[in-house]
């Protein structure tokens, strides 16, 4: 097997846990703490973020909160982004700016920062690893993206994100 997902597979025949999540237009009650609670609690080592969308700011400010929620974990030593270049100007400086300032944060909490860039990628997902190979693959229709733009950064929702209203998606765990 081969290209990126062949590096933690799910192995066929051991899926021990496959959950569909459909959260509808405008629903609130979800952040990123509660998506991942789940895998969270096999106490993952390593994380991959898939998506091919990390440019905007919004888009830049969600993988800065994921990976909050990721870095609140003792478990956690290494996350890697795979995710497609932004174009030139203001988005590829910022997108620069953003993995290596992120990456800087994340080693002072001893967490290994790798981005790694596809202009091929398509897929969302996120995989967890931990030291007895328990892999997690969370797929995500939207990606980190799933949040709509609250009004303001003075509104509820700003740093929480269980108060944002989402888009429609559907979100799959499997633990494999």
């Amino acid at each position: 097997s081969s290209g990126i997902n062949a590096e933690w597979p799910l192995r066929p025949g051991n899926v021990a846990h496959h959950e569909e999540i459909r959260i509808s237009n405008d629903e609130t009650g979800w952040s990123f703490e509660k998506m991942f609670a789940k895998p969270m609690k096999d106490s993952p080592t390593h994380i991959r973020i898939q998506d091919p969308y990390l440019m905007a700011r919004h888009q830049l400010s969600n993988l800065v909160a994921l990976c909050e929620v990721f870095a609140k974990s003792r478990s956690v030593s290494h996350i890697r982004v795979i995710t497609k270049t932004a174009p030139e100007g203001d988005q590829k400086s910022q997108q620069q700016k953003c993995m290596r300032d992120l990456g800087t944060s994340l080693s002072e909490h001893q967490i290994t920062f790798v981005t790694n860039y596809s202009e091929t990628l398509h897929d969302r997902e996120v995989r967890f690893k931990n030291d007895n190979n328990v892999v997690w693959v969370v797929i995500m229709g939207r990606g980190l993206d799933m949040f709509k733009k609250i009004p303001s950064w003075y509104h509820l929702g700003a740093n929480n994100y269980a108060f944002r209203k989402c888009h429609e998606v559907t979100i799959t765990l499997t633990r494999g």
